[in-house]
């Protein structure tokens, strides 16, 4: 599995300069140390996870939500097995999200059971641009989390600026 942290890094507890430097500048944190820990003991039970990558995981308070990439072989009960031995380990419930380029099939995973009834796109006369995912108000109590935390969480997933709509 390709990791935001070298091997050598990992199995020896102590960080190379450019990991070091990673953790510096707040492109990692321990929990993503402690994360690729975890995926590296799972590489032998679960093989198909080798052609993976592991991006970033975020502590929401009451979840961990893991960001993945892989290819189509990896089935979504397989990452299921994946987030439930992960969350018997860290003793929090771990959610596994697939990294994708459509902000809305993000939204989806992270706001789940509340149900995206779309994404705008606002342009603003600086020439950047806000996205707002719309949901229902009745689905607003259905969120795991918050809307201020999933508003975070996919920003910085998506490296863009996301407002969450109730309507």
């Amino acid at each position: 599995m390709k990791l935001p942290i070298c091997l050598v890094c990992l199995k020896s507890g102590i960080l190379c300069q450019s990991c070091q430097s990673k953790l510096d500048r707040g492109e990692i944190d321990e929990l993503d140390i402690e994360i690729g820990r975890i995926f590296l003991e799972m590489e032998s039970k679960f093989s198909m996870i080798k052609n993976a990558t592991f991006y970033k995981a975020i502590d929401t308070g009451k979840d961990i939500i893991i960001l993945v990439k892989s290819d189509k072989r990896i089935l979504r009960p397989v990452w299921n097995r994946i987030s439930k031995l992960m969350s018997e380990k860290l003793k929090k419930q771990v959610r596994i999200v697939e990294k994708t380029s459509s902000i809305r099939r993000l939204a989806e995973q992270v706001l789940s059971p509340a149900k995206v009834k779309g994404v705008n796109i606002i342009w603003l006369p600086d020439g950047s641009r806000e996205n707002y995912i719309r949901i229902s108000k009745q689905d607003v109590n259905r969120l795991r989390i918050s809307k201020e935390i999933a508003e975070k969480l996919i920003s910085r997933f998506m490296k863009e600026i996301i407002r969450i709509i109730p309507e």
